[in-house]
This record gives C-alpha cells, sequence and structure tokens, in this order.
C-alpha cells in the first residue's frame, strides 16, 4: 500500500512537471492536443449514437428479464405479432405455471387527438396494449393510476388512456386537472386516467415515445389498422380483439430467471400449436397440419428494447466507429511524430538527467506522463466536439422516416467510460515509442558540446527512421479511409439514379388520414371524386389520383394467391404485393402501359374483377406469353368467376429503393369500396413542390375534416429512403477529409524537420553546384517515395475494408477502381503539396549562411 500511494505521488509530480514543460511550448502543446481531440472527439460522437441506439438498456427495472417472443417458421424470417385470442392464452398458460409474465403492444400509429376544451385536434403516437403492460414494465403512475388486467377484457368497454410525461407537458402544458379530462382519439372519447412518469417511453427505441397508451380492446374504436396479417376466415372490418386469424400483438414475457428460458419457449410453443390447429378450416390438408406443428415459439432478449432503427443503423454506425477509430490511429502516429521531433530537441537535456543517476525508465515515465497529458486535454476537447458532432449526426438520422427519432444521447457514464479508456490508450500509444527512442541516447557524446552536432546528426537519422515509417504508416491509413469514402459516395450516387419506375420529378404526394377520420364506404368514394375533381382543376396539375399505400412509402400489403396455370412447390406459397388505385393512377405516376388496357370506366362498377399487374409478376407467372386474359384468384381454385388481368404496366421500386420491384396486382377503388385510400398523388408540370400549399390549401377548403400528416415532392420520399446512406457517405467523406489533413500535416512537419537537421549538408550541395531545381526534386522525391510507399501499402487495406462493407454498398463492388484510383490521386496530389511547401523552403536556402551554421 505504502508503495503504491508513493508510485501515486511519483506520478502525480511527473504530470505537473510535464504540464509546466507543454506550457512553455503553447505551439506544439496546441497541435498534439487539437489532432487528438479530432480523434477522440469523432469516436466519442459515434459511440454515444451507438450507445443510445443498440447499447442502452431500458430505463425500466430489471430490464434483462425482458424477452420477446417470436415464431421460427422452417424457411421464413421470424414472425413478430400474435392474435389477441393467441396471447390471452399465452398469458394465463404462465400465470397458472408462475414461470414467466407476459404483456402485449401494437405498433404505434399516428392518430388524431384533442383534449377537452381544445379548439382542434393535432397529430400524435398511440400506442395499444394490453392490462397488463405497465405492471410487467414495473412502472407507477405519477398522477392518477395505470392500466390492470381488468381494463382489457371487453372489446370497446374500456374508453380509458394513459397519457406519457412528454405529451403532457409538450401539449397540456402540465395542467395539475388533466386526470379525469376526456380526450379524444380518432373521433371516440377516451378519459384520461393516468400520467406516466418522466423517461419512460416504452420498449420501442429510437421513435418517439408514444404520446398515448390505450388498451386494444379499443382497436376498432379508435380505427387501428396496421402492422397486421390476415389469414383464413378472418373479417378485418370487425373487431380484431376476438379473431385468432388476425395476427397484430406483439408478446414480451418479464421471465425472472435465465435458467427457464427454455421451458418457458416451449409451453408457449405448446400453446400456440393447439391454438393454430384449432383455427385450421375442417378441410385443411396435411400439409397445412405439419406446418403448424414446424412452428416454434423462441425468446430473445429485449433488455435494450425493440427498434426499426436499430436494425437499419447499427451495421452503418459500427462501420463509422471503426473509421473513426483509423483516423484516431492517424492522429496517434501525427502526434508520435511530433513528440519524436520534440525530443531530439531534448537529447543533452536528457543525457544530462541520465548522468546524474536518473534511470531509464523514470525517464520513459516522465515521457509517457507528459503524452497521457495530451491525450488527457484531447479527450477533454474532444468531448465538447462530441457535444456538437453528435448532434450534427442526429440530425442526420432525423431523416430516416416520417416519424419523428427521440434518442436519449446523453454523456452517461458508459460514453464516458469510453472517452477516458481511448484518451489514456491513446496517450500510452503516442508516446511509448518517442520515450523510448529518446532515453536510448550516447550519454558521453551527447555531454561533449564539440560533438553535439554529430550526436545530433546521429540521433536525427534514426529518429528521421522513426518518423518516416509512421509517416508512411499514416499515408496507408488516409487512403483507406479516402478509398471507404469513394465507395460509399459512389454508392450513393448509384442508388440516387436508379430509375424507380415513378416519375420523381414531377409527382407531389400527400399522406391523408381517411382511415382515422371515420368515413363510411359509401363516403369515401364520394370524398375521392371531391378530391380529384377540385385538385385537378388547380392550374399547373395534370392529373390526381389516390391509392392506399403509396410509391415510396415504405408501407405495403402482401397476400396469398393462385395463380392460373402456376403450381406452387410443396413447401411453396404464391405472395404477391397489393395496391387499390383510382381510375387514373397510372398515368399520374408515371408507369407506362406494356400490355392489354388500363383502367377504363366499365371497370368502376362494385365487384369487378378486373385487375392489372407489373412486368415482374407477368414474367414470373407467364414467361413467353402474354398474361393479359390469365385469372388468379384469393383462395385455391381459379373459376371463370376468379379475378382476371386486362393489362401490364412497367414495374416500379415499391417500398426501397434498393430491393428489386415485387410482383404488384393493381385493383380499382370502384371495384372495392370497403378499401381505404391514404395517399394522394398530383402530377405537376413543373416542379410538384411549387404546388405544395397550392394543394394544401385546396384539400382543406375541399375537406376541413380530413387530416392530412404530409405533403411531399415524391423525389423526397426518394431521398428519404436513402438517409441513411446519404449520412454514411458524407461521414466517411468527412472522416477521409479529415484524415488527409492529419496525414498531410504530418508529412509536412516530419519533410520540416528533416529540412532542419540537413541545413548544413543542403547547402554544402548548393555551394558544390546544386541548384535550387535539384534540390527542391530532390526533397519532393523523398517525400513523395513515403506516400508512394504508403500508397502501396493502403491499397490492399483498402480492398480488405471494401470487402467488409460490401453488403452496404449498391451497385458497386469492393474493388470499385474509379474508388481506388480517386483515393490514390487525391491522396498524391494533397501530399505533393504538403511536400512542395517545406521543398520549396529548403530550395530557399543559401549556401554561405547554411554553411555558416
Amino acid at each position: 500500500m505504502v508503495t503504491m500511494l508513493s508510485m501515486l505521488r511519483e506520478f502525480l509530480k511527473d504530470l505537473r512537471f510535464g504540464g509546466r514543460l507543454l506550457r512553455r511550448s503553447p505551439g506544439f502543446t496546441f497541435v498534439a492536443v487539437m489532432s487528438l481531440a479530432l480523434g477522440i472527439g469523432g469516436a466519442t460522437a459515434v459511440f454515444s449514437l451507438v450507445n443510445a441506439i443498440v447499447l442502452r438498456t431500458l430505463p425500466v427495472p430489471d430490464p434483462q428479464q425482458l424477452y420477446k417472443a417470436q415464431v421460427e417458421r422452417p424457411g421464413q424470417d421470424h414472425g413478430e405479432i400474435l392474435s389477441a385470442p393467441t396471447f390471452v392464452r399465452l398469458r394465463d398458460e404462465l400465470a397458472s405455471r408462475g414461470v414467466a409474465e407476459l404483456f402485449a403492444i401494437a405498433g404505434p400509429a399516428g392518430m388524431n387527438l384533442q383534449i377537452a376544451g381544445a379548439a382542434t385536434p393535432t397529430r400524435g403516437n398511440v400506442e395499444l396494449v394490453s392490462g397488463e403492460y405497465f405492471s410487467v414494465l414495473r412502472q407507477q403512475p405519477q398522477a392518477g393510476r395505470l392500466f390492470t388486467a381488468a381494463d382489457n377484457t371487453t372489446v370497446g368497454g374500456h374508453p380509458i388512456a394513459v397519457i406519457s410525461d412528454t405529451y403532457w407537458k409538450r401539449r397540456l402544458n402540465a395542467a395539475p386537472d388533466v386526470v379525469g379530462r376526456q380526450l379524444t382519439i380518432n373521433g371516440s372519447p377516451f378519459t384520461i386516467v393516468g400520467i406516466t412518469r418522466p423517461r419512460f417511453f416504452g420498449t420501442t427505441v429510437g421513435l418517439r415515445a408514444p404520446d398515448v397508451w390505450i388498451p386494444y380492446s379499443m382497436q376498432a374504436d379508435v380505427r387501428y389498422s396496421q402492422n397486421v396479417s390476415n389469414s383464413g376466415n378472418s373479417e378485418p372490418r370487425k373487431p380484431w380483439t376476438p379473431q385468432a386469424d388476425i395476427e397484430w400483438l406483439a408478446v414480451f414475457a418479464r421471465v425472472p430467471s435465465s435458467g427457464a428460458i427454455k421451458g418457458v419457449a416451449d409451453a408457449m410453443t405448446t400453446v400456440f400449436q393447439r391454438d393454430r390447429a384449432e383455427v385450421l378450416p375442417a378441410d385443411a390438408t396435411q400439409d397445412d397440419r405439419d406446418a403448424v406443428r414446424q412452428r416454434h415459439v423462441v425468446l430473445t432478449g429485449a433488455a435494450t428494447g425493440v427498434s426499426t432503427l436499430r436494425n437499419s443503423a447499427q451495421e452503418p454506425l459500427f462501420v463509422l466507429l471503426t473509421m473513426v477509430g483509423v483516423l484516431l490511429v492517424i492522429a496517434c502516429g501525427n502526434v508520435a511524430g511530433l513528440l519524436l521531433s520534440r525530443a531530439a530537441g531534448r537529447q543533452r537535456e536528457i543525457a544530462i538527467r541520465l548522468s546524474i543517476g536518473a534511470g531509464r525508465a523514470r525517464l520513459v515515465r516522465q515521457l509517457l506522463a507528459e503524452s497521457l497529458l495530451l491525450a488527457l486535454a484531447g479527450g477533454v476537447f474532444g468531448i465538447m466536439f462530441a457535444v456538437w458532432a453528435r448532434d450534427a449526426l442526429l440530425a442526420l438520422l432525423v431523416n430516416v422516416g416520417t416519424t419523428p427519432i427521440d434518442l436519449n444521447t446523453g454523456l452517461d457514464g458508459r460514453v464516458l467510460g469510453f472517452s477516458l479508456i481511448v484518451s489514456a490508450l491513446t496517450g500510452i500509444a503516442c508516446g511509448v515509442l518517442p520515450a523510448y527512442r529518446a532515453t536510448r541516447v550516447p550519454v558521453a557524446e551527447s555531454l561533449k558540446e564539440q560533438s553535439r552536432s554529430a550526436v545530433g546528426a546521429d540521433g536525427g537519422r534514426r529518429g528521421m527512421v522513426v518518423g518516416k515509417a509512421l509517416v508512411a504508416a499514416q499515408m496507408a491509413f488516409c487512403l483507406l479511409l479516402l478509398v471507404v469514402a469513394g465507395l460509399f459516395g459512389r454508392s450513393l450516387r448509384a442508388l440516387t439514379q436508379t430509375d424507380i419506375g415513378f416519375d420523381r420529378d414531377h409527382v407531389l404526394a400527400a399522406r391523408l388520414d381517411v382511415r382515422g377520420a371515420g368515413y363510411t364506404d359509401e363516403e369515401r368514394l364520394a370524398l375521392y371524386r371531391r378530391l380529384i375533381e377540385r385538385l385537378q382543376a388547380l392550374p399547373g396539375v395534370r392529373s390526381v389520383s389516390l391509392s392506399a399505400n403509396g410509391p415510396m412509402n415504405g408501407s405495403q400489403r402482401i397476400s396469398s394467391l393462385s395463380v392460373e396455370g402456376v403450381t406452387p412447390a410443396r413447401d411453396e406459397r404464391l405472395r404477391t404485393n397489393e395496391e387499390i388505385v383510382t381510375e387514373h393512377y397510372f398515368e399520374t405516376v408515371g408507369l407506362r402501359l406494356l400490355d392489354g388496357r388500363t383502367f377504363a370506366p366499365q371497370d368502376r362498377v362494385r365487384g369487378s374483377r378486373n385487375t392489372i399487374i407489373n412486368a415482374t409478376m407477368a414474367k414470373r407467372y407467364f414467361p413467353g406469353q402474354s398474361a393479359v386474359g390469365k385469372r388468379w384468384s384469393y383462395e385455391g381454385t381459379i373459376t371463370k368467376d376468379s379475378n382476371v388481368i386486362v393489362g401490364v404496366v412497367e414495374d416500379a421500386r415499391y417500398t426501397q429503393v434498393r430491393t428489386d420491384p415485387p410482383t404488384m396486382i393493381y385493383s380499382l377503388v370502384d371495384a372495392n369500396p370497403d378499401e381505404t385510400l391514404s395517399d394522394l398523388e398530383v402530377r405537376t408540370n413543373g416542379a410538384p413542390g411549387a404546388l405544395a400549399q397550392t394543394v394544401r390549401e385546396a384539400l382543406a377548403q375541399t375537406e376541413p375534416r380530413l387530416p392530412i400528416v404530409e405533403i411531399v415532392p415524391l423525389g423526397d420520399r426518394l431521398n428519404r429512403g436513402v438517409a441513411e446512406d446519404r449520412m454514411v457517405a458524407r461521414l466517411t467523406t468527412m472522416f477521409g477529409a479529415l484524415a488527409l489533413l492529419l496525414s498531410s500535416l504530418g508529412l509536412y512537419g516530419t519533410v520540416s524537420y528533416g529540412i532542419s537537421r540537413r541545413v548544413a549538408e543542403l547547402g554544402l550541395r548548393m555551394a558544390l553546384g546544386a541548384d535550387r531545381s535539384m534540390v527542391l526534386r530532390m526533397v519532393l522525391r523523398e517525400a513523395l517515395t513515403l506516400v508512394l510507399l504508403g500508397v502501396a501499402l493502403g491499397l490492399p487495406l483498402a480492398w480488405i475494408a471494401g470487402r467488409s462493407i460490401r453488403t452496404l454498398l449498391y451497385n458497386v463492388g469492393a474493388g470499385d477502381p474509379a474508388s481506388f484510383v480517386l483515393g490514390a490521386l487525391v491522396l498524391l496530389g494533397v501530399a505533393t503539396l504538403a511536400a512542395y511547401l517545406p521543398a520549396h523552403r529548403a530550395s530557399r536556402i543559401e549556401p554561405m549562411v547554411a554553411l555558416g551554421r
């Protein structure tokens, strides 16, 4: 213990002495600290997002006990939603065994919220949950009460709501009398019974926390209609809660003992299989029954919550964290080069200290203390930089979708600990080699005044070898970052230039909450006609249409079907995307007719079976023949009353730019009046954004009760779909530019230091006849040799990096020649400029002055 305290006191003395020395060299200290601050700050900023999106656990008691139930289907993705009756049976079975507690939620949905006394409704996020939701998450109310199991037993019988602390403060001004007041949700009255505590946001990470929670038994009352899978004899128009064929609830479990996970999953599997077997139709085949027995419930950890943002952004964030780590390595090389130069000027001081008894280990510790001080100062400034950079990163992420992103990116203990560890490791990495080199001086020769130049030259040559090696390594890592930036930049360019099928330049898209407004079937058809007629009359509008999902809106509907002449394999299910549209949809969005005809007036009758498919579906199911006249059906048998194909239109990328066009069937809304169309498309003569406000005003005048969720040019939807790719491309470009700056500074410093050690030599060369251009070429040649060596080392590193990120690239190979050539040329160009400045100065040396030194 005494030894430890003594060592600590000695180390503190070293820190104080190092601090005094660094204050005497403000220029050196500033450059070193800022170099490290960029690297440490960038790493901390990216890690803060990784922490918020990937690592941070939910702010609830014992989050490690939470698991999400998923259904394994052989050969298919895991199913993440179950029916309400299945959830109730699972909950009751596990409760009777006393091994787990369950709750269920439906995906958050935007709805119209209007507090009693407010003039107009506002949009807010509403989440439908089971009565056990708050108790399983171990939550207590801030005011009022929360739900219990008794609050979710009767369909439509529990018009109560719990509001979030954020909504209470943001929208209701923290009114103390809010409990007991009426809140109208999509036209249905609810009574507020409680307020959650601050910081509680549920189980979904990244998206804005729900503003309101209501029992899922109220699904029909608020017309909730998303995140659903229908099958069998389901009736989506009726309340979903009692229907076993409608799956729409995500189920979570709290399992106190980790050893009980397998037993809980097996018990849930037994109940699930029994439940699904009971709802099979009487004529179900043996394959259908085998398929039920092949499904198993698995439990996956949910301590960090669930997040679509995590699923999409996790890999790019770790790529960025790796790149900023490479940037930090370059910064370390820069500072190490500065420390080597500084050590060369302190050889006599170090020799004196060694001669009077100081041990080499003691001096190494002293020099390491100085580098640690630099790193810790860089860490402090890096954290300040990270706060700004983190907010900038978050601003880029906000454009990922229409729903606001709400992340707690605060500098918690994990982030600060990460920054401290990185700073400490950086200090050691920067200081070890210079400290070792500085203490390996010949003491006797260094103390002889007449031999100082000779020794200095020898030490300088040794230092120059190490310095040049550091420069070559910096160039190699810099090229790696430049090539990766080029790959992501070219990938983004390919994405934004991809032909999506739709006319992105002349279409204005509006998202309307038709379902939330509560129109009947007849009212909806009349509404569609009114909107089309009103907007069609606006100047600059060529055509108007409506659709159920809308182009590039992220939503889709997929159904199983049978196709005339197509026999699926034993375990294959034919599936296709569907879209319900108005008559002039294809003209409006810019999809050309390839075969047959488009919708005609005779198709505008209830029950019409005429449909249109896209080219992908025609090629897949009717290769080498015309699809016009072929039939398809939702049922297993094709008859003369089945749906008939009357036309084929060109393909379009409906939901994502990266994925190939799916098979698509288009049906006319007049033939399916129970369908709700929520997406409005307006084809314009000029730039669509110029008409956005005009369209908004026309909609408000024509239909004041109809909520408008958004109005944007279709190109903006496309840009939103590639927001993550744009974020990665911008950040990698920024990291590449910083790496180029640091590497160039390192090269400049090394060349300048080398010239300062060779003034006499250069003067002698010029005195013996070398002209200024020869000296300039000689210095440039030596410098560019280091750069070329770095390029040679960096090319294979860049190829390996390209291979590791190839899944994030679009239509760009890991060895894309343009990215490699451009990266190498940029590095050579900037490095040449960095080397030219000190080389030019060397060529201006006066021989007589140099020889006099």
